[in-house]
C-alpha cells in the first residue's frame, strides 16, 4: 500500500489515478474535511490527522506501508522533512511530487517574511499605491510596522480569520474576505478598484489560480514580491503526475 501525504488537489488527483490502476492508497490529510474530497473506494483507506516522526513511522507499520508519495503543500516542510527520515529508517522509497516554480525575472524573490516587509519600506516609498497580501491570514502579523492604510489582506472568509483581521486593526474595507480562485479578470478589478501596486503572495506553483494571479499582476504593472519556498532536501523527486504513476507502477 502507497502512503500518499495529501491535502492539496495534486494529491487528490494523483490517488484517483493510482485507484485506477488498483494500487491500495493510504491518504493521508490534516483535517477530515481534505479527506472527504476523495471519492471512496474499496482501495481506499483514508487516515487524517498531525503526523509527527513518531506517528507516522506508526502508520506505515499500522497499514502496511511500502512506499510514500509526499504531494504535499509546497511550504509544509515538518512533515516533508518528517516522511524523508521515516522512509530511510523503515528502508522504504521514497517520492516528491513537486509543483514547478512559478516565479519570473520580473518578480522579487524574499526569503521571509521578514524579507518581504523590509523590502515593501522601500518600494512604496514615494508612491501612492497599495499592498494586496495573498498569503493567508496566518502571516499577517509579519506585515505590522508597515502603513496599515495602504494595506489589503485577501483571506478565507471564516468568522475567525476575520476576527484576526480586525484584532490587528484591519478595517472593514481592508478585508478581502473570499474564497478563490479567482480569474485573471477578477484579479485585475481587485487591483484596480484598490489601487493595488504591491502583491505578496507564496510560490505554490500552477494551482489554485496562482496562475491567472501572476499575470493579472503582470498585466496591470504590479510588482510582485513572492515568499520563497522552504529548502527541502528532496532525495527523490518529480515535477507531474504522470511521473510519479509512471514511478509507482514500477514499484509493483
Amino acid at each position: 500500500m502507497i502512503l500518499v501525504l495529501g491535502g492539496t488537489l495534486d494529491s487528490r488527483e494523483l490517488t484517483a489515478s493510482l485507484l485506477e490502476k488498483g494500487i491500495e492508497v493510504c491518504y493521508s490529510t490534516l483535517t477530515s474535511i481534505q479527506s472527504d474530497q476523495v471519492k471512496d473506494d474499496p482501495a481506499l483507506t483514508k487516515i487524517y490527522g498531525q503526523l509527527d516522526t513518531e506517528s507516522l513511522r506508526e502508520t506505515m507499520v499500522m497499514y502496511g506501508i511500502t512506499a510514500i508519495i509526499d504531494a504535499t503543500h509546497p511550504y509544509a516542510k515538518e512533515i516533508s522533512e518528517n516522511a524523508i527520515w521515516a522512509c530511510d529508517a523503515a528502508g522504504i522509497p521514497y517520492l516528491r511530487m513537486e509543483r514547478p516554480s512559478l516565479i519570473d525575472d520580473k518578480s522579487y524573490v524574499c526569503d521571509s517574511y521578514q524579507e518581504a516587509k523590509d523590502l515593501l519600506v522601500k518600494l512604496i516609498e514615494g508612491t501612492d499605491k497599495n499592498i494586496l497580501l495573498t498569503t493567508g491570514s496566518r502571516q499577517l502579523e509579519c506585515f505590522e510596522g508597515l502603513p496599515k492604510n495602504r494595506i489589503f489582506a485577501r483571506v478565507l472568509p471564516t468568522s475567525g480569520v476575520l476576527k484576526k483581521c480586525e484584532n490587528l486593526g484591519y478595517k472593514p474595507r481592508q478585508i478581502l474576505a473570499v474564497q478563490g480562485p479567482f480569474s485573471i479578470l477578477m484579479n485585475q478589478a481587485m487591483i484596480k478598484e484598490y489601487q493595488i501596486g504591491f502583491m505578496v503572495t507564496k510560490d505554490s506553483g500552477d494551482v489554485g489560480g496562482i496562475t491567472e494571479k501572476i499575470e493579472a499582476a503582470h498585466e496591470e504593472d504590479v510588482k510582485i514580491l513572492f515568499i520563497k519556498r522552504p529548502e527541502v532536501v528532496y532525495p527523490n523527486c518529480v515535477n507531474s503526475l504522470e511521473e510519479a504513476l509512471m514511478w509507482a507502477g514500477n514499484l509493483q
